[in-house]
């Protein structure tokens, strides 16, 4: 007999994608329950490579020490190409990621590690319940209290599968699907129960099968290829000189490539002729892969005592172009885009997909953002899914010798639109060029979008000026430079003051604060921003403290005056709040100039496009630039956030 029980987010697939989901209820105190049908996390195979920006997310939650520690970082990146008379030979080393875009840099660890370390960080919260070796059988909606977000009209029953026979593998993976790895146990304890979940909602984060994505009638769309690609993880026993580098080989033989990874171990991709993916399939043996590799690598040597994971797959790419629904159900992940692992993007657009959108149902769960906000997700995402798909045609027409008609590549060419997009794939396609259109949690640099009917009075009158930071733009992250605390010296990246904690944050650049007259409109912006009736105190108050754990809006000065003639204490007390149980908090006045031992600080101004003027930047919980603004328009601000939170939330009664 099993139970009925009722959560706020249900989440299908413990990935990574899920995961994320996961952190974001588990960070912010949400009541989620996340299922998945295996038993056991990943433990070998499947996506390794972590973006720059995927490590950022994982920095705001605290993750990316450990990550970063443990995993390869790739720095180099070497073309190879054989010649007319079947010699190899180096074409180039470069940098395998421009330089500046961020303080981290592609590197790669194994799906299980990351996987690892945010179910310990969902587990430790204690708010979020994982039931493992549980599918989902049934799916029902009720449409009649659908709008209304205090219900829970989603149905799901789940069965566990711990008595169920494991199923047969045929040999043929899809990209990224886990093919071995002993189970252990991670029992829930509902073994041999069925429950019948009730949500407010639901995320499926299942895979490229998703078996929510069909329940809803949806599709992916596009097409596969006649392409055949082996994988293999390997310690190898090789001359190749750039055997740690990342590095492309190109021969009449066929196309590989390689990744460095932790503990010596290589990521091989190689190019199969279809006899050969056919012979994989029936021997499921990675000698046969192997095979491929030491033919294209010929005259290097290339040999190794143990293949550690091996699989073979087919090229395709296909995206779903519904991923939102009613508001309360959403697609993930693998779920909504599935494409080649050449990009190395897999792993991290899944989690970047649910790092927007778990944010946004944890606020309007606790009513801080109106549920119409969820409409973004699929405005803001649908179009990253997108553009990913097509750069991995791109990087597969590149790739695959098969489809190179003028027998180029067999000479070891290398296309420059393939080069082109290798640049782009470690660059804005990692995620740190991502920018979100104007909607209704990104102001327009116009009154009003182009085209379009302003959603509400509010934002009619509320809009960004770009002319104050000529160098960010609203609706993409903000860079992470180095700044310098006001009070200690402590050198700190910006974004390392943004934690994922839900909060968003209101940055006022001040600009040179010795002068008289940007200090006098820091003191009014005081005077606005700090009076009992201003929605940003409205927002803040005590009792929406206590239920979230943080303030709503969090306020910081990034100023570039000299920090030694500047006293804390002639700072306006919004910049230094005081409370009895731990006194002044230092942490909100940072200046832009240069530490005492760390390289890079005193450019934030420059290098953002601020004037003298100065300006104030409101920042998601996403770190995402959601308005910019001159200082001294409180009133433009205002309209922005009462144009997404709840009338009732900016009521101190009901706060």
């Amino acid at each position: 007999m099993g139970d009925t029980v009722r959560t706020d987010v249900l989440i299908v697939g413990a990935g990574p994608a899920g995961l994320m989901a996961a952190a974001w209820m588990a960070q912010t105190g949400v009541q989620a329950m996340i299922i998945d049908q295996k038993s056991h996390h990943t433990r070998c195979g499947r996506a390794d490579g972590l973006e720059s920006r995927t490590l950022e997310i994982l920095d705001s939650f605290g993750l990316a020490d450990r990550v970063w520690a443990e995993a390869n970082h790739t720095v180099e990146i070497a073309l190879w190409g054989g010649t007319v008379d079947g010699k190899l030979q180096r074409q180039s080393v470069t940098a395998n990621s421009q330089p500046g875009w961020s303080r981290f840099y592609e590197s790669t660890l194994s799906q299980a590690k990351v996987e690892e370390y945010l179910m310990e960080y969902v587990r430790g919260r204690g708010n979020v319940e994982v039931r493992r070796e549980t599918t989902p059988t049934t799916l029902e909606i009720d449409y009649d209290t659908i709008d209304d977000h205090s219900k829970f009209p989603i149905r799901m029953n789940l069965e566990s599968m711990a008595s169920l026979p494991k199923p047969y593998f045929n040999g043929m993976d899809t990209p990224g699907s886990d093919t071995s790895s002993e189970p252990y146990s991670d029992d829930s304890g509902y073994a041999g129960m069925d429950t019948v979940v009730e949500a407010k909602y639901i995320v499926g984060c299942d895979g490229a099968h998703s078996w929510l994505r069909k329940q809803l009638g949806l599709e992916l769309e596009g097409e596969s290829s006649s392409d055949f690609w082996g994988v293999l993880d390997i310690i190898p026993l090789t001359n190749f000189p750039d055997i740690r580098k990342r590095s492309i080989v190109k021969t009449k033989h066929g196309t590989l490539m390689m990744i460095p990874r932790e503990r010596k171990l290589v990521r091989i991709y190689v190019e199969l002729h279809p006899d050969v993916a056919a012979r994989y399939r029936e021997e499921q043996d990675g000698e046969v892969l192997m095979n491929e590799v030491e033919k294209i690598m010929w005259p290097y040597i290339m040999k190794t005592k143990h293949i550690d994971w091996s699989t073979a797959y087919t090229v395709g790419q296909r995206v779903c172009r519904k991923i939102g629904l009613h508001n309360r159900i959403f697609l993930a992940g693998d779920a909504i885009h599935t494409h080649s692992p050449k990009s190395g993007q897999g792993m991290n657009v899944s989690m970047q997909d649910t790092f927007n959108l778990g944010w946004k149902l944890a606020s309007v769960i606790q009513g801080t953002l109106h549920p119409k906000i969820l409409e973004t997700y699929q405005q803001e995402r649908l179009p990253v899914a997108e553009r990913l798909i097509a750069l991995d045609q791109r990087i597969c027409r590149g790739m695959c010798s098969r489809r190179d008609v003028d027998n180029e590549t067999s000479h070891g060419h290398f296309h420059e639109d393939h080069k082109r997009a290798m640049e782009q794939e470690n660059s804005s396609a990692s995620g740190l060029a991502v920018i979100y259109e104007p909607n209704l949690l990104v102001a327009s640099t116009t009154p009003c979008v182009a085209g379009a009917k302003p959603a509400n009075d509010e934002m009619a009158l509320s809009h960004s000026k770009r002319s104050l930071a000529t160098n960010i733009q609203v609706g993409a992250r903000i860079p992470s430079m180095l700044i310098i605390n006001q009070s200690d010296a402590q050198p700190c990246h910006l974004q390392q003051i943004l934690p994922s904690t839900g909060q968003w944050n209101l940055i006022i650049f001040g600009a040179d604060i010795a002068n008289p007259r940007q200090m006098w409109r820091l003191s009014h912006l005081e005077e606005t921003l700090g009076q009992p009736e201003s929605v940003i105190q409205r927002l803040n108050n005590q009792a929406s403290m206590t239920r979230r754990g943080v303030a709503c809006v969090g306020m910081y000065l990034v100023h570039c005056a000299d920090r030694l003639g500047i006293e804390l204490q002639d700072l306006p007390t919004i910049f230094r709040p005081w409370t009895e149980d731990r006194g002044v908090d230092y942490s909100k006045v940072w200046v832009d100039e240069e530490a005492y031992h760390h390289t890079g600080g005193g450019q934030l101004y420059k290098s953002f496009g601020i004037g003298p003027e100065g300006c104030m930047v409101l920042l998601r919980p996403d770190q995402h630039l959601a308005f910019i603004s001159d200082m001294d328009d409180v009133k433009g601000l205002e309209r922005f956030l009462m144009s997404i939170t709840p009338e009732e939330c900016r009521a101190p009664e009901h706060c």
